[in-house]
């Protein structure tokens, strides 16, 4: 059930499981737009998000509850590590560490992994990341799915939420941690969040994120830096990454939205994706690297659906038409990314 909220203390509160808004009739409703408060509109407007005619509602006087009806919720600043992988992208890191370090929002921190790179990344990330950001050198090649994995053991206890920034990758401005942690509010499992590209070097709208329900995630995009992921779900067995591998994105999102048990999704870009990288696994293409990926990703593939196969008949069906996907890729020796 959704219950409208007090306007005048403009703060999210809850009682039982409800979800609480703010419920207005042609009033001025942009400052409540830009506020971590759900709004939505008496008669008819764009940003309705739900059909009142649905709900028992009066929004007159439910607009009028008090402090004594609800509990209110305290706003909580929640601690995100930033995780970066790199390989050899030593001339991207400035852009990509301060891009994050210029954030209005000050709590997280981030954790640089270092896939034993044969250029100055290590030497760059030394002169511009400082205590308490962490830096990783691995000591043996284990490609991105492996370096998140092992940031995950450097994470600080009382980090919340983990979210991965690709090396090459930056913030889309200095609001963007801020804007995340708005929609964090109601402390769902995984934030899917909205992201740009960079093209010949414009930027424009990659990906806008607006899932209705986990099997619509399942399918949707699954680069790792679209996803904001309490801590608890990132790290247990069932979702790590796997190593070794390229892909390893794929099939971690996944995992994610299946053992998820609530979700929300920012609108808003935060997050713009370097597609001028020449240098991009998914740009070389290494025949020999992608080749044994592609077989090793069908193998995770069908790992996974024959893991969770029965608990869930659309969750099946959806996995099922990714084996047969993976499959086809593989014995056609494909490189396109779908």
């Amino acid at each position: 059930m959704i219950i409208a909220v007090d306007k005048d203390s403009k703060q999210a509160i809850a009682r039982d499981n409800n979800e609480y808004i703010y419920l207005f009739d042609n009033e001025p409703y942009q400052e409540l737009l830009n506020s971590n408060l759900h709004c939505l509109k008496y008669k008819y407007c764009k940003f309705v998000d739900i059909n009142l005619t649905d709900y028992d509602i009066d929004c007159i006087k439910k607009s009028k509850i008090t402090e004594k009806d609800c509990k209110k919720i305290e706003y909580k600043n929640h601690k995100i590590a930033i995780i970066v992988p790199n390989y050899n992208y030593a001339e991207c890191l400035e852009r990509c560490f301060n891009s994050i370090l210029e954030q209005t929002y000050t709590n997280y921190e981030i954790i640089f992994v270092d896939d034993m790179s044969e250029d100055n990344s290590l030497e760059v990330a030394r002169a511009i990341l400082k205590p308490p950001h962490k830096i990783i050198p691995l000591k043996q090649k284990r490609l991105n799915g492996g370096a998140r994995n092992e940031a995950y053991l450097h994470i600080s206890d009382d980090v919340d939420y983990i979210w991965y920034v690709d090396s090459d990758d930056w913030l889309s401005d200095k609001y963007a941690l801020e804007n995340i942690n708005k929609k964090l509010q109601n402390k769902p499992d995984v934030l899917f969040v909205s992201i740009n590209q960079c093209k010949n070097g414009v930027i424009s709208l990659a990906r806008e994120i607006n899932y209705k329900d986990k099997y619509e995630a399942i399918e949707g995009w699954s680069g790792s830096c679209g996803k904001v992921i309490k801590k608890e779900l990132a790290i247990s067995p069932e979702c790590l990454y796997c190593e070794g591998t390229l892909m390893e994105d794929r099939n971690q999102h996944r995992k994610i939205c299946i053992y998820m048990n609530s979700f929300e999704c920012l609108k808003t870009p935060v997050y713009v994706w370097n597609k001028d990288n020449n240098k991009s696994v998914t740009t070389i293409r290494d025949e020999a690297k992608w080749g044994s990926s592609v077989i090793r990703h069908y193998a995770d593939t069908l790992q996974l659906y024959l893991t969770v196969k029965g608990k869930d008949k659309k969750i099946d069906n959806i996995l099922y038409d990714k084996v047969k996907q993976t499959r086809k890729e593989m014995l056609e020796k494909g490189d396109k990314q779908w």
